[in-house]
């Protein structure tokens, strides 16, 4: 399951991957926020994702803001949650191989519709590599 959220700056862009992720048939399920509202907390709409993937890190997380790195301080604080801020296609396609990211999270100041299909659809479709010395890094991790 891919869950989403976002605050205020990332929302209208949260709405318009929803439709995306649909037609593409990846599953998800919106934490929230619901309705756009300037005065929300972006730390809240992180740390319900974040719990969902500390339960269960096979899980994955989408975190739409304005720049990306608040909802990946807080989406970092849970155990299991290994949040990076896709910020190009190069620091999303080595998150997942060599970081097993499972939270990505989105700075929507820095694209447009389209560059963000592209770098979700890149995140979602490469695979962990599982080489020996990721794995030894990512138990560091913990």
């Amino acid at each position: 399951m891919l869950y989403l959220g976002s605050d205020h700056n990332g929302y209208a862009a949260k709405v318009n991957i929803k439709a995306f992720l649909t037609k593409n048939n990846i599953a998800w399920k919106d934490l929230g926020n619901a309705k756009f509202d300037k005065n929300d907390d972006y730390t809240d709409w992180a740390k319900k994702v974040a719990q969902k993937i500390s339960f269960n890190p096979a899980n994955q997380g989408l975190l739409f803001c304005g720049s990306g790195q608040g909802m990946a301080m807080m989406a970092n604080r849970f155990k299991n949650v290994r949040a990076i801020v896709g910020y190009s296609t190069m620091t999303v396609k080595h998150g997942r191989l060599d970081e097993d990211s499972n939270v990505l999270c989105l700075p929507v100041w820095d694209f447009n519709q389209s560059q963000m299909e592209k770098i979700i659809m890149l995140w979602v479709k490469t695979p962990f590599s599982g080489l020996a010395r990721h794995c030894r890094r990512i138990k560091k991790l913990a």
